[in-house]
């Protein structure tokens, strides 16, 4: 079953105060993420948001406590042009904590034509004993277009200054629209440096540098560019003339996507920031352009998203989200995702987006174009406004802005996953997921690839058509069962699992039902001969079905403290069809049980040992049982669960400390002691077997047998936990009586020499697999397990109380000893057996070797005679010799035969120095060293 995601109810962490409206252009809020920075110099995400509202403040929030942290106001005409920038900075040996928090502002008075461009600071201490001082900059700038981009850079950080705790030691860079880039002293605001636009638009093919316009900007490192979007060639940087390490030089990048009007261009920039020593130079060229790169022309309000690390552009423009992925810095169109009332999208990984449409929140897979997961929004309040802002990986929260409230969505990973945050990328969890293609976008491939709809087929529900029609006909069945019309209720069931029927007036059969009206006849269906004829069907039919035929018994939850699983239709065919295509799992009853199950501890061991309980229950004949073991995918906790029901109903667990003891017991009047109760046990055994063979007939043999090579093939830790859990003492201790029966009936605890003529003239028919002897040395090993030490001494102790009611104490203390002896004497002839095998594999590995080549060279032999054939003795050390051709090449390539003379050179170049043997006429003829005898 594929993974799911699963995205929790929105839910509101603040209501901000309403924006002012600017001179030009209604009030909106911008948001911006908080960084922490320790004395190593390293930025970290923190879990906080800075939230600038026009003409009212700017406002820090903590997302895990929904409070507000700090708040700085500004004058009503301000108009704030970005998102704003906060920098945290606190020093290892000082517990003063310094915030840094920029915004860009627009002031436009109505006595002055043009705005005023201004970059503030609030710088806000806090010091050791709690008390706050905030101490607010600006800076006028001399620019004309918006500034769309501010940003902390460490540039000025160097080795010393780390060490010291007087500040982050970081440089204010500023991005303005028109391609100007600026670079602010972090503490004064003055300005160190200012690079002219010239720097991108040299980059461009067009005359015309007047339209260039800057849609996007982005920091980094050297290091990330390299090996997320450079595929980690680290050459291409040869304007550097220290090689690029994350742990080393790494310098700060500034990456830019800007738009050409006037050729209708759109590019991507690597800019490198200046050092310390650099950005101090009289030259005006300190920022120095990389690379760039021609990007496919996006709309003017196309809005970007971009991940260094893993080499990926995301946009989003007219509903259409496009991946690209970089290849030596070329980006490469990957895939499109077209969805209807598409507002705002946020990345959660390489594989997974999270989007915002005016009814839902969805998680798509833009790789395989899937539909991951999906909640709807309050339908009382739409809104089309809903903006993303960031995605907190380490919670698993992403955070927007919707309207006037700040709004929370929780993505939570699947629970099976053994990392919470890994990418649901898998093929697996896309199948019946897909989304349609558009046709415009499809890649390349032949035809015959599309032909298959299993990933192209929406998943049943994801739509709003399909859930619908779902919601009608389950109501429509639901009318039927209420009103107690059981044979159209079937009827309408078997056409949904598409399985033909007709009716039967006959007696009950398999498969009939008697809905109480005697005008009504039965109901018989027609199954087909196998179970992979069975028709794929809807799976919330099938939860449907189970909820309808089982149910929770509350009563018997409520006295025993235990739900309990019931059947409300045990003469259903729906039941048969249920049992026999394999759809009664555990997993089945719990997703259709899912609200009875939810606070429920272990839900999954008790629905699995009580379901084949539940079947045994409905028919004792053990057929259904049978079907649910054969056609049903299980696990320990079921099939231990079935085991014991069917040695239950054997009689075995009736009182298994008499079985034991008759195992056990030791014979009287013997004059060996020993071999006499060994041979007396042997002699128990197979009357044991014999009665258990008497009653293991029909289904309940097969069940067992099915039962028991699933359960091996389960994993060890979880059979011996349900065998722990569901077993008594004593009746583990009688499982491993019926698999020492097996041993016994199979002849795997008998010597080769001692087999009787009978044994002997059975022949390979009467032979038992060798697989069976791996099966019940596992199954036998998990139950030891299973007991343990502490186990095998209770027994011990249960032995002697049970033998205590009818002899004196000594005489059962020696009956509960003899029980280890036995079991040491059958350990000790298995042992001896494998000791045995093991010297005849020693014995006859050699000969066998020797066969299999000689066979080998037989096969490959073209004149068809072999030494095998012509001598009874095996040749001296069981070597096989290859075979001398009686062909040769000669020069030119004339192939011609070689002479005997030449065939006994040969012969005589393979002998030892000190060897003698005979050549005869029939090893010239053959040639492979065939005919040899060593000489008398």
């Amino acid at each position: 079953m594929a993974a799911k995601l699963q995205i929790h109810t929105p839910y509101v962490l603040q209501t901000l105060p309403r924006p002012l409206d600017g001179p030009d252009r209604p009030g909106r809020y911008v948001a911006g993420e908080v960084f922490g920075q320790k004395q190593d110099g390293k930025r970290r995400k923190r879990t906080e948001l800075a939230v600038a509202i026009d003409g009212v403040a700017v406002y820090l929030y903590d997302v895990v406590s929904s409070q507000s942290v700090t708040s700085y106001l500004v004058s009503p005409q301000s108009v704030f042009t970005c998102a704003p920038y906060s920098l945290r900075w606190r020093p290892t040996s000082s517990k003063t904590v310094t915030r840094y928090t920029y915004v860009s502002l627009s002031t436009k008075t109505v006595s002055s034509a043009a705005a005023t461009r201004e970059i503030k600071l609030f710088k806000e201490e806090t010091s050791e004993s709690g008390t706050t001082t905030t101490t607010p900059g600006s800076h006028i700038l001399r620019c004309d277009a918006p500034i769309v981009n501010i940003f902390a850079s460490s540039a000025r950080a160097s080795a010393a200054s780390l060490l010291s705790d007087e500040g982050p030691h970081h440089d204010l860079v500023v991005v303005v629209a028109d391609g100007t880039i600026l670079c602010l002293n972090g503490e004064t605001l003055e300005e160190r440096w200012r690079a002219s636009s010239s720097v991108l638009s040299k980059e461009l093919l067009s005359n015309s540098k007047s339209g260039l316009h800057v849609d996007f900007a982005q920091p980094t490192s050297a290091a990330d560019i390299a090996e997320g979007m450079f595929g980690g060639n680290h050459e291409l940087f040869g304007v550097f003339q220290e090689k690029i390490h994350r742990e080393g030089f790494n310098p700060d990048f500034l990456v830019v996507i800007t738009s050409d009007k006037s050729s209708q261009t759109q590019h991507l920039h690597l800019l490198a920031l200046p050092s310390e020593r650099e950005a101090q130079q009289t030259s005006n060229e300190r920022l120095i352009s990389v690379f760039a790169a021609p990007l496919p022309s996006e709309p003017i309000d196309a809005k970007f998203q971009l991940d260094v690390r893993s080499g990926t552009l995301q946009t989003l423009a007219d509903g259409v989200i496009s991946t690209y992925a970089f290849s030596n810095g070329i980006p490469r169109l990957e895939n499109k995702l077209r969805l209807s009332g598409l507002s705002s999208f946020i990345r959660l990984s390489k594989t997974s987006v999270l989007t915002a449409t005016t009814d839902s929140f969805s998680v798509y897979n833009p790789v395989y174009r899937s539909l991951q997961a999906s909640t709807p929004v309050d339908a009382e309040v739409p809104s089309n406004r809903f903006e993303f802002v960031t995605y907190i990986s380490s919670r698993e929260i992403a955070i927007g802005i919707d309207g006037a409230n700040l709004t929370a969505i929780q993505v939570e990973a699947p629970k099976n996953r053994t990392s919470k945050r890994r990418a649901e990328g898998l093929l697996t969890d896309a199948i019946r997921r897909g989304l349609p293609r558009d046709p415009p976008c499809q890649k390349r491939a032949r035809a015959e690839h599309f032909t298959s709809a299993v990933l192209g087929e929406a998943f049943p529900g994801s739509t709003d058509a399909s859930w619908l029609e779902w919601e009608s006909n389950s109501a429509q069945a639901d009318e039927l069962l209420q009103s107690s019309d059981f044979r159209s209720w079937e009827e309408f069931l078997a056409e949904v699992f598409k399985v033909p029927i007709k009716a039967n007036k006959g007696d009950t059969e398999k498969g009939t039902l008697t809905n109480g009206d005697s005008s009504s006849g039965h109901m018989e269906w027609e199954w087909p001969a196998s179970r992979a004829d069975y028709a794929r069907v809807d799976r919330r039919w099938v939860f449907y079905a189970i909820s309808r035929i089982f149910s929770w018994d509350k009563q018997s939850e409520a006295s025993s403290g235990t739900t309990r699983l019931a059947c409300s239709l045990p003469e259903s065919s729906v039941l048969n069809y249920l049992v026999d295509a394999g759809h009664l799992s555990t997993s089945n009853i719990k997703s259709a049980f899912k609200n009875e199950v939810l606070e429920i501890d272990g839900a999954d061991h008790i629905i699995g040992a009580e379901t084949p309980i539940l079947l045994a229950q409905i028919d004792p004949t053990m057929e259904l049982l049978l079907g649910y073991l054969s056609g049903t995918q299980l696990g320990p906790t079921e099939l231990v669960s079935s085991i014991k029901l069917l040695l239950r109903s054997l009689g075995l667990f009736e009182d298994s400390s008499k079985a034991l003891m008759r195992l056990t017991e030791k014979g009287e009047g013997a004059e060996d002691p020993e071999t006499e109760a060994i041979n007396l046990e042997l002699d128990r055994a197979e009357e044991e077997l014999e009665i258990t063979e008497h009653y293991l007939g029909g289904h309940r043999a097969r069940g067992l047998g099915v039962a028991f090579n699933k359960l091996a093939a389960c994993p060890p830790v979880a059979t011996v936990q349900s065998l722990r859990r569901l077993f008594k003492l004593e009746e583990t201790i009688g499982l491993m009586n019926v698999l020492r029966a097996e041993l016994i009936k199979d002849g795997w605890t008998t010597r080769y020499l001692d087999r009787t003529a009978t044994d002997r003239g059975s022949g390979e028919s009467g032979a038992s697999p060798d697989g069976s002897i791996q099966l019940i040395a596992d199954l036998m090993s998990r139950c030891i397990d299973s007991v343990g030490l502490s186990g095998w001494m209770a027994s011990d102790a249960m032995l002697a109380v049970s033998g205590s009611h009818g002899n004196n104490s000594s005489s059962s203390l020696d009956d509960s000893a003899d029980f280890f002896s036995q079991f040491q004497a059958e350990v000790s002839v298995a042992l001896e057996g494998i000791m045995e095998a093991v010297h005849l594999q020693g014995a006859l590995a050699e000969a066998v070797s020797y066969a299999k080549r000689a066979r080998k060279a037989l096969l490959t032999n073209t004149n068809g005679t072999n030494g095998m054939t012509a001598k009874n003795t095996l040749p001296l050390g069981l070597k096989t010799e290859t075979r001398i051709s009686t062909e040769r090449v000669r020069s030119g390539g004339e192939i011609v035969a070689r002479s005997s003379r030449q065939i006994g050179h040969f012969i005589s170049k393979k002998r030892g120095a000190y060897s003698v043997h005979r050549i005869s006429e029939e090893m010239l003829m053959g040639g492979a060293g065939r005919g040899i005898e060593a000489a008398p």
